[in-house]
């Protein structure tokens, strides 16, 4: 590794575009936001009606879609 490589602790998280702006969340990503443990979170974005979508081994969700989601379930309980 050089001096000028940077070590990153979980490169599953925040997929970026143009390494500014946050396009995708990973399971990481949403069990952060959601302050949830990391079954937690694999339950739900593999839940009917969640924005994912699984590429390869990965799950992704889109930053809108997530936020899309969030204004359609506002005042709802999600049970997983």
């Amino acid at each position: 590794m050089s001096k000028n490589d940077v070590k990153i602790k979980n490169p599953e998280c925040n997929a970026k575009e143009n390494n500014s702006e946050i396009i995708m969340y990973t399971v990481w990503d949403i069990r952060r936001i959601f302050r949830c443990s990391l079954p937690q979170a694999y339950d739900l974005v593999n839940s009917s009606g969640f924005p994912s979508i699984r590429i390869g081994g990965k799950i992704l969700t889109e930053k809108r879609a997530l936020e899309n989601w969030l204004d359609l379930n506002k005042g709802r309980s999600v049970f997983l």
